[in-house]
């Protein structure tokens, strides 16, 4: 009966209209964003494995659906129930649809991190860990969306399946942080080559997993913190708009940034390339500094032993001349 009389003397369709209208289109501009990153992908990786094109190109249609539901989300808040706030009551049936598609995003991303945790770190701990965690949030999700759809009153459904709504949220952060915090200790394991091509790429796949994984973990936490503390104007869901197309993102940015690996590591290889050859030049210079006063010093001894057998044979001759006999011939 309070949550009744709450829910009728609380409500505000302001409240309801403008934090989705604005985290609607917001969402919207990063669903472009996500087109074009899924171009992108396909024009440059065609020899990719079968299972990533095929996680590229459901993170896409699911979030193409996304986007139709938040647009007929807008449409009907803002058109059709125009003078008509008290239907806002109960939120329209494409917005009830974005909890699943968007549940179904974060699962496939989460996923795809754990799956590459176990690559990295070859131990099974916290990979099975991070999917156990996401496997509890997406379980949460699905068993609140048909509850959504069957909602009478908005506030009142906030009340009733608030532990769900939360373990979702909290499920989800807790594994975007832990895959992160994973991901970047595995990598900065590998950092024991003396080989400074392989340290500069190591380095940089840890900045990116650390700024991808920040992304969705920090979203994911915001729409938590909201949920919990500003129920009552439904910031809170504005912001839950927008963390499947920013998970989405993340996840493309993580593909697509092989292609500035790519280039560090041609980079890499050319200034490589570029010190070998500045090395055998300037040893060469050496080699033939080094023969010609090798050279030069021969010919110096040359005609320093000259001189000194020239030497030895005037001493010879001058010692032969007062060692030769003289002979006096005397008459009688």
């Amino acid at each position: 009966m309070l949550i009744l009389e709450r829910s009728v003397n609380n409500f505000d369709a302001r409240l309801v209209i403008g934090p989705i209208q604005v985290g609607g289109l917001l969402s919207a501009a990063l669903f472009g964003c996500l087109s074009f990153q899924s171009y992108v992908y396909f024009a440059r990786f065609t020899n990719d494995h079968l299972i990533l094109k095929a996680a590229v190109s459901a993170v896409f249609f699911i979030q193409l659906g996304h986007f139709v539901c938040i647009i007929s989300t807008l449409w009907t808040m803002t058109v059709s129930t125009y003078g008509e706030p008290s239907q806002l009551q109960v939120l329209p049936l494409a917005a009830d649809l974005v909890i699943p598609l968007s549940a179904f995003t974060a699962f496939i991303a989460q996923s795809f991190y754990a799956f590459r945790l176990w690559r990295l770190s070859e131990k099974v701990f916290f990979p099975i860990l991070c999917e156990m965690i996401s496997l509890v949030a997406q379980i949460s999700t699905l068993i609140l969306s048909p509850r959504a759809f069957y909602m009478t009153d908005l506030t009142v459904f906030e009340d009733s399946q608030i532990v769900l709504i939360t373990l979702s949220f909290v499920a989800r952060a807790a594994c975007d942080l832990i895959t992160t915090a994973a991901i970047a200790w595995s990598l900065n394991n590998k950092r024991v080559s003396n080989l400074r091509n392989t340290m500069t790429m190591i380095d940089r796949l840890i900045y990116w997993t650390i700024e991808t994984g920040l992304a969705t973990s920090l979203m994911a936490v915001i729409v938590a913190v909201l949920f919990l503390v500003l129920r009552q104007n439904f910031v809170w869901f504005g912001a839950y708009l927008m963390l499947p197309n920013v998970v989405g993102n993340s996840l493309l940015a993580s593909f697509n940034r092989r292609l500035l690996l790519r280039e560090t590591r041609n980079a890499l290889r050319d200034d490589a390339q570029s010190r070998s050859a500045i090395n055998t030049l300037l040893f060469r210079a050496e080699t033939r500094q080094s023969q010609a006063y090798i050279s030069e010093n021969s010919k110096h001894l040359d005609v320093q032993g000259f001189r000194i057998q020239e030497a030895e044979c005037s001493v010879d001759q001058e010692h032969g001349r007062v060692s030769k006999p003289a002979v006096v011939h005397m008459r009688i």
